[in-house]
């Protein structure tokens, strides 16, 4: 499901992540979770072990994109449905991580382009939240249309630092 509009340069190479890419996927997610801990997380990672991969499984299960560059991953992105029957008609990005060496080259662009052109096709609505700090990203979601629409105030705490963000959606002209 890859769009030749979003097609990255002839050097990167963008894919949906199979559970035969869990240790390259595990690999990224630490890394994101190490290096920014209040934009990632669940509870399955914060019981590790098992729960972790379980969950990691699952989501590779999924819809997970990936971009490669120079035969390594540098980048990931998730979608998925709302399971709930009365909201399946939306949609969410989720686990969006560019690694430090593949920013600023349309990586996390070209991401999110793939995952609406797949989501277009499901869903009328996009959501997805982003820390308040994070204004590259913001910047590329603004980019590909989507919208504030509140803030979610303390949404996470370490420590005694709490994080708010802001939610975001796009929406397509059905």
């Amino acid at each position: 499901m890859i769009s030749h509009a979003a097609r990255a340069p002839a050097d990167v190479d963008i894919r949906r992540l199979t559970v035969d890419d869990l240790e390259l996927f595990r690999d990224i997610r630490a890394e994101a979770l190490r290096t920014h801990p209040q934009t990632f997380g669940s509870r399955e990672e914060d019981e590790g072990g098992e729960a972790m991969l379980a969950a990691y499984r699952h989501w590779l299960s999924g819809v997970i994109l990936g971009v490669f560059g120079r035969g390594s991953l540098i980048g990931v992105a998730g979608f998925y449905v709302s399971p709930d029957r009365r909201s399946r008609h939306r949609g969410h990005i989720f686990t969006v991580y560019v690694r430090e060496d593949g920013r600023g080259q349309g990586a996390g662009n070209r991401l999110i382009k793939e995952l609406l052109a797949h989501a277009e096709a499901c869903v009328e609505q996009v959501h997805l939240e982003v820390l308040l700090e994070a204004t590259a990203a913001i910047r590329t979601y603004r980019r590909n249309e989507f919208e504030i629409y509140g803030t979610d105030p303390a949404a996470v705490r370490i420590g005694d630092a709490n994080y708010d963000k802001f939610l975001m959606v796009r929406k397509f002209g059905r």
